[in-house]
């Protein structure tokens, strides 16, 4: 006999718990909209639609119609709508902009913890912690939360769940700089989740952020070939945002692989999924990566007018929605353009900035800021200036895990202590 509420609860902590979506729970027979209500308890399935359930889940009819326990059954009811409100909660303060508010209650909620039938709910809000968390830029929190939700039963126990945690602490690891440790739990999390289909989401994510890894790390045979994969799939893959960060980080390494026609193409494709009205801190991510590659890897006219152009948008948008590292990495790209225009002094300002602010610097950034005024000081004929900050910035480089920039470094400063002089271009890369 089928009984609500306990069925629709029932249902969706065991698809929480194998990582599947109520779309993918739906299939073709009935609509995300209806499993949606059976799990509210607003609708009961007839016996053919809850053994479907069943099947998809791979568990026995009766563990989703069996009678549950009698004794605290309501107290543990209770409880769980009192987690999922204060989860809502969170939720609508995170979407008002609300973010420290937001963090706050999450942090709180996850801190006093559960039962076992609110672990479905306390992941969720481990997990929305985490995406807030990396809102604020407070990247070391946010893998303290993400290493966390790893050791979960449910991440353990669910190969999708496991991918998407290993995924943004992935992600987490790049952007503080510690490449190295990012591209091992990429692959990680790639090779957990082989046999999914290729173009399930969390595969492609997983993908995307090994790809990205790869890339930082200067790893462009690695990166060229995870590229032509992605590239392969991109028209097949569902997610009109996640196809445009593919056609993204597949551009990205087109443009290290010095491909700029090709590259400046699979950005265009980009932006064509990428829309500000859908996506405005994306579509403004894009704009200043776009814009700091074709200034760095395209010497062409056209190139700098259109990175012009680009920065000129991504700095409209990220003053109104950028997190603090956007705008380091926005001025970053404004170095580079005032570089390529030959003016060192407006790089040594904005190097300066970037380097003066009160967070820290991931290694990464930090090599970048110091390679970026060492060719300044280049230009400007300050010769001693420059061959410290090429050592700076090869050193760093190096720590970050960044072998190949820093291998362009040290030769830059090799270049530049020869009889021939100074060496101002930017460092060409080839796969």
């Amino acid at each position: 006999m089928i009984e609500q509420p306990d069925f629709g609860r029932r249902l969706r902590r065991l698809r929480v718990q194998r990582g599947l979506s109520q779309s993918e729970l739906a299939g073709d027979d009935v609509s995300a909209s209806y499993v949606s209500r059976v799990e509210s308890g607003g609708r009961s399935p007839n016996d053919l639609i809850a053994s479907l359930f069943a099947r998809r889940l791979e568990v026995p009819l009766e563990t989703l119609t069996g009678p549950g326990p009698e004794e605290g059954e309501e107290e543990h009811r209770s409880h769980r709508l009192d987690v999922a409100s204060r989860l809502l909660t969170a939720s609508a303060l995170r979407k008002d902009g609300e973010l420290t508010e937001a963090a706050e209650l999450l942090r709180g909620l996850v801190a006093e913890g559960a039962g076992h039938s609110e672990e479905d709910l306390l992941w969720e809000a481990a997990w929305v912690l985490a995406d807030v968390l990396r809102d604020l830029g407070q990247f070391t929190d946010e893998h303290t939360v993400l290493t966390g939700l790893a050791a979960t039963s449910l991440s353990q126990e669910t190969p999708r769940l496991a991918a998407r945690v290993a995924t943004a602490l992935s992600e987490n690891l790049r952007h503080q700089g510690r490449l190295g440790e990012a591209v091992r739990v990429a692959e990680t999390a790639v090779s957990d989740i082989v046999t999914l289909p290729p173009t399930a989401h969390e595969r492609v994510n997983a993908m995307l952020a090994l790809l990205n890894s790869y890339a930082d790390g200067g790893e462009l045979e690695n990166a060229t070939r995870l590229a032509d994969t992605l590239q392969e799939i991109a028209e097949d893959i569902p997610s009109r945002q996640l196809r445009g960060r593919v056609y993204w980080a597949v551009g990205s390494t087109r443009f290290l692989c010095e491909l700029p026609q090709e590259a400046a193409h699979l950005h265009e494709q980009a932006f064509a999924c990428l829309r500000p009205d859908v996506n405005l801190a994306a579509w403004a991510r894009l704009c200043r990566a776009s814009a700091a590659l074709r200034l760095e890897h395209d010497p062409s006219d056209d190139a700098l007018k259109s990175a012009e152009a680009l920065l000129t948008h991504a700095r409209q948008a990220i003053e109104r929605i950028g997190r603090p590292d956007d705008l380091a990495d926005l001025m970053l790209a404004e170095a580079q353009l005032a570089l390529r225009q030959q003016h060192p002094e407006r790089v040594l300002g904005l190097t300066g900035r970037v380097c003066d602010q009160d967070a820290e610097l991931p290694l990464a950034k930090l090599g970048q800021c110091y390679l970026l005024a060492a060719k300044a000081h280049s230009v400007a004929g300050d010769l001693a200036a420059a061959r410290d900050s090429y050592r700076q910035a090869a050193e760093t480089l190096e720590r970050a895990g960044a072998y190949r920039k820093s291998s362009d470094a040290w030769r830059q400063l090799s270049e530049l202590l020869t009889p021939s002089g100074p060496h101002t271009g930017a460092a060409g890369s080839t796969c």
